[in-house]
């Protein structure tokens, strides 16, 4: 039962944008980024990005897309189409989310046909390559001797970075007091300022108030 005076809320999704020029800048991310603009330019043409949920690894994914016009690769099809059908008409690709690859035995294939054909392959984990839990041999070696960036926890600034974009990719005017409120009191993850962004941005429709740092207060 709603509360008096409370307004139902609609699940619309917010607009994320993956703009180079949102991308938010830290010393936690800063190598990544420098990897991404410098493109074609790397030591190698296959890479691994890894960092906790919501440390901008799917950001960086869709500016180095744009920057070269790479297709993403559905994680589930790995395995299930062959590798020289995947790999058709682009000579760049992304492919993030190692954990979601249901088979080693297609993945290890996908590297070696795009080191084969010299394209170049941005993948994304969740860890280090040498801690995926991978039991097939050559596929665990081939992960492990790619070149690869990890994406540090947030620092006060990164952190104030992603609650504002948050709130501006929902449409949300906040000021910078309850920024930094809000990001001197919370964990120092990623995944709980967009946490919390989305339990503002519930409790101002529902409650039908500004967010202000009153409620921000609140809810913390």
């Amino acid at each position: 039962m709603q509360p008096r005076g409370a307004q139902l809320v609609m699940p619309f999704a917010p607009a994320t944008s993956y703009l180079a020029e949102d991308f938010i800048h830290s010393e936690a991310n800063q190598a990544a980024f420098d990897l991404v603009e410098r493109w074609p330019n790397w030591p190698y043409s296959l890479v691994v990005l890894h960092g906790p949920p919501g440390c901008g690894k799917t950001h960086l994914c869709h500016v180095f897309a744009a920057r070269t016009q790479a297709m993403f690769i559905d994680p589930l099809r790995v395995g299930s189409t062959p590798a020289d059908q995947l790999l058709t008409g682009h000579h760049c690709w992304v492919l993030d989310g190692l954990e979601q690859v249901p088979s080693p035995d297609g993945l290890a294939q996908l590297i070696n046909h795009a080191r084969a054909r010299g394209d170049y392959l941005l993948m994304t984990a969740q860890c280090a390559p040498a801690q995926l839990p991978v039991a097939l041999n050559d596929l665990r070696s081939r992960l492990i001797a790619l070149p690869e960036i990890g994406l540090g926890a947030p620092d006060d600034a990164l952190l104030m970075g992603v609650l504002a974009k948050g709130f501006a990719d929902r449409q949300l005017r906040v000021s910078p007091d309850i920024l930094h409120y809000a990001a001197s009191r919370l964990e120092r993850s990623h995944a709980a300022a967009q946490q919390f962004v989305a339990r503002v941005d519930e409790a101002s429709l529902v409650q039908g108030r500004r967010v202000t740092l009153k409620l921000v207060r609140d809810l913390l």
